[in-house]
Parts: C-alpha cells; sequence; structure tokens
C-alpha cells in the first residue's frame, strides 16, 4: 500500500478495542460554514466522542483538510482547541492522535476530580434556582431515555452536560473550565470503552438522582458523600482497561 493510501487511513480502534486492521476514515462531508475552524472542531470532537475516531487514531492534518473541503489553517486551529480539551495529544516530530489513557492515569484524574467537583457543587447549592434544577432533571430524563437505548455514547454526553450545568452554576469560572478539561478525555475514553465491553449503564440516571438529591438540600456534608460515592473509580473504569 502506497503512503498515500495509508494517510487516506486512520486506524480506529486499533489495539485498544481488539482489532488489528485498518478501516476507512469516517466519512467527514465538506465544511461549508463560515466559521471553519469551529465547525471543524466540533467534527472532530464529535467523531471522538462517538467512537469514530478511536483512542490513539492519527489525526493527519492534509487528509483532514482534504476530506473536509478547507485549507490546513482551520484544521490545524481544531487540532489545537482539542488539545486544549485533552481531547488529542500533539507530540513533535510525530504529529497529533486521539488521546488514549491508561487505567493509573484515569483513576489519578478522577482523585482530582473528586476534591474539585465537591467543591463545585457546595458552591452551586447555594446558588441553585428554578431554571438550573428544570435543566438538570431534564439530562436525568435523557439519560434515562439513553440508558434504554443503550446509547452509551449519548449517556456519557448527558452525563457531562449535566455535571457542566452544575459547574458553571457555582459560579466559579476557573473551576468550571478545569473541570471541563479535566474530564472531557476522561468521559469520551471510558465510554468508548465501555461501549466495547458491552457495559449495563442501569445505575447512570440512579447515581445522578442521588447527586441532585443532595444539591438540593444544601447540605455540605451530604453533597460531599454523594460525589465520593459517585465518583469510585472501580465502578466507572472498565476492568478491561490496561494499566
Amino acid at each position: 500500500m502506497s503512503s498515500s493510501e495509508d494517510d487516506a487511513k486512520l486506524i480506529v480502534g486499533g489495539a485498544s478495542l481488539g482489532y488489528d486492521r485498518l478501516v476507512q476514515t469516517p466519512s467527514l462531508t465538506p465544511v461549508r460554514s463560515l466559521s471553519k475552524s469551529r465547525e471543524v472542531f466540533e467534527r472532530l470532537r464529535d467523531a471522538i466522542w462517538s467512537g469514530e475516531l478511536a483512542p490513539g487514531a492519527p489525526l493527519r492534518e492534509a487528509v483532514l483538510a482534504k476530506q473536509l473541503g478547507v485549507s490546513q489553517v482551520p484544521v490545524r486551529e481544531a487540532l489545537l482547541q482539542l488539545e486544549h480539551l485533552g481531547l488529542v495529544v500533539r507530540v513533535p516530530d510525530r504529529g497529533t492522535t486521539v488521546t488514549r489513557l491508561t487505567r493509573k492515569e484515569i483513576f489519578q484524574m478522577m482523585d482530582v476530580r473528586r476534591h474539585l467537583e465537591v467543591f463545585a457543587f457546595q458552591l452551586a447549592a447555594s446558588r441553585i434556582n428554578e431554571k438550573v434544577e428544570k435543566e438538570l432533571r431534564t439530562r436525568l430524563e435523557n439519560m434515562e431515555r439513553l440508558v434504554v437505548q443503550g446509547d452509551h455514547f449519548g449517556v456519557a454526553e448527558e452525563d457531562f452536560r449535566f455535571h457542566q450545568t452544575v459547574w458553571s452554576a457555582s459560579g466559579n469560572d476557573v473551576l468550571a473550565k478545569t473541570l471541563e478539561h479535566l474530564c472531557v478525555p476522561v468521559y469520551a475514553f471510558v465510554s468508548l470503552k465501555r461501549h466495547a465491553a458491552g457495559d449495563i449503564m442501569n445505575s447512570a440516571v440512579r447515581g445522578h438522582q442521588v447527586l441532585l438529591e443532595a444539591l438540593l438540600t444544601g447540605d455540605a456534608e451530604r453533597i460531599r458523600t454523594a460525589i465520593n460515592d459517585h465518583l469510585v473509580p472501580e465502578a466507572v473504569i472498565p476492568p478491561s482497561l490496561a494499566d
């Protein structure tokens, strides 16, 4: 196979999902928006979230630009945004790949996250209003529907939006941005691994109901307990994930 043919493909799944073959890059239709870098960013982000671009998949600017019908400039800008979110890793002289996390890295990230989530929920508890509560309940309803459908990626996204709503309600922008940067790659990676392992998500809705109940009480200790019970690494990380 020629190098140009190699460039026209990306490894989807690879060793991380137990596949040993190269498959065709997901079909990415040309970008037509005036805000090209933003649309390229959203296309690639969604492809990573859905698992179309799997952990470890190489992201070549020239190939992506050709598929999306744009120059390499908006692709480069989009990859920088994805790197900022932790969804891709850029290595000098080796290019950019979709982030692949180890069990140890996720354990460490979740350890930090627990402390920050407690802080965010406690701050949000004193600022909660009817609009925020309604949005959180809508996220729960969406999650419940997606669990029934077996949509791992949809559940992960609603899970993330639920927490993101609380972070925003905390009123601390730095805290919200820190949690987003910390959590985005974990959500994408773990949801993909859980999907590949065929994990059942029955406890997802109940766990967030407990979080909402604790949040609405405004009780700092109850919030702390609910967060610590919710963010148990062993309950989140698939056993199949390598160290």
